[in-house]
């Protein structure tokens, strides 16, 4: 069964999805229903607002079985959010995936230098996913040889994709509006790919 790694909606096939799940949302909101995980994590937009409450909150959250990642989180130098707060509370995260044994789905933009500092930094066992991959295949490279794994949805470099082995690829809707089928069929054409391959979403997340 196909994965969605990372979506702002329920998907309607027949196909796992992992819910985004940002701190400050309301847990009595968020949807229910078959094949559905989520991840939880502080945005580096929500960074500037960081409460040490949110990572009680995290923390607790970390204990539910469909609560299968950290994220989103990471680094944007798009935002006016500084830097040095943004590392700190990436930072924080960072920490708490090693020791509650989930993996990280990652925003990154403008800072992947910075993100693979951070990794040969913390030499992390969980997963490290940059989610949402539009980099070009020499950027696409470097992550994968620092031991990344890299998420694609709609919008993609398909170079990128062609040399992500199968074992390191994951696909994800995010907020496109597409189902995760047709993401997968495009994916797959690309890399030449059978679905039994695209297997990589359910070993991080330990979805069975």
């Amino acid at each position: 069964m196909l994965t969605d790694a990372h979506s702002h909606r329920v998907n309607t096939g027949e196909v796992n999805t992992v819910y985004n799940v940002r701190i400050n949302d309301d847990p009595m909101s968020l949807p229910h229903g078959p094949r559905l995980y989520f991840s939880v994590g502080i945005h580096p937009w929500d960074a500037g607002r960081f409460q040490p409450s949110w990572l009680d909150k995290l923390n607790l959250l970390l204990n539910y079985r469909q609560v299968v990642a950290i994220g989103e989180c990471g680094l944007d130098k798009n935002t006016e959010i500084p830097m040095n707060v943004q590392l700190e509370v990436f930072e924080r995260q960072i920490i708490l995936s090693e020791i509650a044994l989930k993996p990280l789905l990652i925003h990154c933009v403008g800072c992947h230098n910075e993100l693979m500092e951070l990794h040969r930094k913390h030499s992390p066992v969980q997963a490290w996913i940059v989610h949402g991959f539009r980099g070009k295949p020499g950027l696409a490279q470097q992550l994968l040889k620092a031991g990344f794994y890299l998420s694609y949805g709609g919008k993609h470099n398909p170079e990128s994709v062609a040399l992500t082995p199968p074992d390191r690829l994951l696909m994800e809707t995010d907020d496109s509006g597409k189902e995760l089928e047709e993401v997968a069929a495009t994916l797959m054409a690309i890399g030449k790919l059978a679905p039994e391959e695209l297997t990589a979403a359910e070993k991080i997340f330990r979805i069975k």
